[in-house]
C-alpha cells in the first residue's frame, strides 16, 4: 500500500535526522492516524533501506542529475529496495510509489517519480554493476567504517561486512525458572515453528515471529536475547549469596538472565537512564523473577559515592556504552548515527568505568568486560591498556585481550568479552 511506503519514508526522515529507528517511529505515528497502516510493512521498508541504503543512494545518484526533496528521496529508496530485494510486483511497486509521492509533495513529482522508476527497471542491470565498483554501494557501510574493519580484521574483514547486511537470527533465551528448554521446545513444535537448540537454553527460530505469537511470552517463559549475549551469564561464574553488580543494565537482558539462573544472589542493578531503568524493572515483572535484593537504582556507576555502600563485590557485570559496531544486522540504524568521532568519547567512557568500578571488587573477584563492539579501541585495545596498568589484574577466557572476540556469523552477532580476576 503506498500509505506503508508514504509512512516510512516521513520516518526515514527523522532517522538521517539523528534520531534511531524507534524514536523516529514514535514521533511520526503520534502525528498520523490511519487504519490504512501495516507497522510490519513499514518497518521492512524502514531496515531494508537502512541495511542497503549506500548501494540504493547509488543508484538514485545515477538517475537524478538533482537530489529530490527529502521525502521523495526516501520514497525512491524505499521503492529501488522493494524491487531489488522483495518479490514485490514491479508495476504495483511503481504505481504505490506515484500514489505516495502525491500525498507526501503535490501532483508535480508524479511524472518525476514514475519516471526514475520506470528508468530504473530498464536499466538496473547496467545499474547494479556499476555498483560492484563502489566500495561503499558493495559493503553498504560508510567509508570510514569499511576501513577500519579492513585494517582491524585483514584476513576476514569481507565476510564481516557481508555479515552485517543480513537479517540477524531470531534467538529466545527459554527462563529456566518457568520450565526447562526441552519442554518448551515442545510447545515451539505445536506452533509448528521450525527452530534449532543451542546450549541450555538458546533456541533460534528459522523465521522470525512477533513475541505475542511465542508460546507464553507474556507469562514470562523466553526472553528476545542474541546468542553472544547469552554467554555473559555463564562468564560471571556466579554461586548463591554472591555479591553482585550490573553496572550498566539497561534494559536488562543480562539482568534477567543473571537471576534466572541464580534467583539467589545479592544483586545491585545500575542504569543511569531512569526511562531505561524502567524496562529492566518491567522484564524483571513478565519473567516473575525476584526482585534484585541490593536494589535498582538510577545511577551513573563511575560516580562511585553516590551509590556504594562500602562492601566489595564478588562479581561485577560491566556492559560498557559502545558503538554497537557488532550488532548493526540487528540495528542498521547505527551506521547511519555512529560517527568516528564518538569512538574516542566512548572509549574515554569505558576507561573510566573500568577503572572505577575495579576498586570494588574482592581478591579473587571476577569483572566481566562486555560490549557489542568489534572495534578494536573499545575492546582489545581497551582490555590490553587496563591490563598493563592493572598488575593486580589477570584475563581469564584467554592467554592475549584478541582471545575475547565472537565476529558476526549465522548464530553470533559480533561481541567481546574479557573475564578479569583480581589476583
Amino acid at each position: 500500500m503506498e500509505e506503508n511506503q508514504r509512512l516510512a519514508s516521513l520516518i526515514l526522515l527523522y532517522v538521517f535526522q539523528g534520531k534511531n529507528v524507534e524514536q523516529s517511529l514514535s514521533i511520526v505515528l503520534k502525528q498520523i492516524k490511519s487504519d490504512q497502516v501495516s507497522i510490519g510493512a513499514v518497518k521492512s521498508y524502514i531496515y531494508g533501506v537502512l541495511r542497503f541504503g549506500w548501494q540504493l543512494t547509488f543508484i538514485l545518484r545515477r538517475l537524478c542529475k538533482k537530489a529530490p526533496p527529502p521525502p521523495i528521496e526516501n520514497l525512491l529508496l524505499i521503492a529501488f529496495y522493494q524491487l531489488i530485494y522483495t518479490h514485490d510486483e514491479a508495476f504495483t511497486v511503481v504505481s504505490q510509489a506515484v500514489n505516495a509521492a502525491m500525498k507526501l509533495e503535490s501532483h508535480a513529482l508524479k511524472p518525476f517519480v514514475n519516471g526514475v522508476l520506470r528508468t530504473f527497471l530498464r536499466e538496473k542491470e547496467k545499474l547494479m554493476s556499476q555498483v560492484m565498483h563502489n566500495e561503499e554501494a558493495v559493503f553498504n557501510h560508510p567509508q570510514w567504517w569499511i576501513n577500519k574493519i579492513k585494517q582491524q580484521y585483514p584476513l576476514n574483514w569481507i565476510n564481516i561486512l557481508e555479515q552485517a547486511q543480513k537479517r540477524a537470527p531470531f534467538t529466545l533465551r527459554v527462563n529456566q525458572q518457568y520450565m526447562v528448554t526441552e519442554e518448551y521446545l515442545n510447545k515451539l513444535a505445536d506452533k509448528n515453528l521450525d527452530v534449532t537448540w543451542h546450549g541450555q537454553q538458546a533456541v533460534i527460530l528459522s523465521t522470525p515471529c512477533p513475541v505475542d505469537q511465542l508460546p507464553d511470552f507474556n507469562q514470562g517463559a523466553v526472553s528476545v536475547q542474541d546468542l553472544s549475549a547469552q554467554y555473559a551469564a555463564s562468564y560471571m561464574d556466579l554461586f548463591r549469596h554472591a555479591r553482585v553488580l550490573d553496572a550498566c543494565a539497561a534494559p536488562g537482558g543480562k539482568t534477567c538472565h543473571l537471576l534466572e539462573n541464580n534467583p539467589h544472589i545479592d544483586l545491585l542493578v545500575l542504569d543511569k537512564s531512569p526511562e531505561r531503568l524502567q524496562r529492566v524493572k518491567d522484564n524483571i515483572k513478565r519473567l516473575d523473577l525476584p526482585t534484585p535484593s541490593l536494589g535498582i537504582k538510577a545511577e551513573d556507576a563511575q560516580n562511585v559515592t553516590n551509590w556504594w555502600d562500602g562492601i566489595l563485590f564478588d562479581r561485577i557485570l560491566l556492559d560498557v556504552p559502545c558503538t554497537g559496531s557488532g550488532v548493526v544486522r540487528r540495528h542498521p540504524d547505527i551506521k547511519w548515527l555512529r560517527r568516528e568521532s564518538d569512538i574516542k568519547q566512548l572509549v574515554t567512557e569505558q576507561k573510566v568505568l573500568l577503572t572505577s568500578l575495579w576498586p570494588l571488587l574482592k581478591s579473587k573477584g571476577k569483572l566481566v568486560y562486555v560490549t557489542c563492539s568489534i572495534f578494536k579501541e573499545e575492546t582489545s585495545e581497551q582490555i590490553q591498556a587496563f591490563l598493563d596498568q592493572h598488575a593486580d589484574a589477570t584475563m581469564l577466557n584467554g592467554t592475549d585481550p584478541e582471545d575475547g572476540f565472537i565476529t558476526p556469523d549465522s548464530r553470533h552477532d559480533g561481541f567481546y568479552y574479557a573475564v578479569c580476576q583480581k589476583n
